[in-house]
């Protein structure tokens, strides 16, 4: 059942899949798109203030974007999504490891109608990526663009 911009109440919220990440995937993106010590090299890392190779924070907001778009904009929750406006308020609160199973938490915060075209409603998420033992490790709040009925 596809969700549209009337199906979404401010203080909903949506479990939107999860991922576990590995030392590889860790330090391949690393390499590519956030080359720092303390997530390419473990030897490196245990110097670090982390003690040990952690994930690049960019690397668990992509890994968020994914979620987002394969569970909830194309996934069981099937959102009428027709783009996005941006991101606010994006913030790192815990290191990730390798190991470590991430899940993305989904809440709505507030909506409205778009005042120039009919056929859409502008909605505010905020977006956790929560680990294994219920720790936030990444929030970030998106607005998008929702197709209305």
């Amino acid at each position: 059942m596809t969700l549209y911009y009337e199906d979404l109440e401010p203080g909903s919220t949506y479990e939107c899949g999860s991922v576990t990440l590995t030392k590889d995937e860790i330090i391949e993106f690393a390499q590519q798109f956030d080359p720092q010590p303390f997530h390419t090299d473990e030897e490196a890392a245990k110097e670090s203030m982390f003690g040990e190779l952690v994930a690049s924070g960019l690397h668990t907001l992509c890994l968020s974007v994914r979620l987002f778009v394969t569970e909830f904009i194309q996934g069981g929750h099937d959102l009428a999504n027709m783009g996005g406006l941006g991101m606010d308020d994006l913030q790192w609160h815990e290191p990730v490891r390798p190991g470590d199973t991430l899940t993305l938490e989904i809440e709505i915060l507030d909506k409205r109608r778009s005042e120039s075209r009919d056929d859409r409603g502008y909605v505010e998420f905020e977006r956790r990526m929560v680990d294994e033992d219920g720790v936030t490790v990444l929030s970030l709040r998106s607005h998008n663009i929702v197709e209305r009925q």
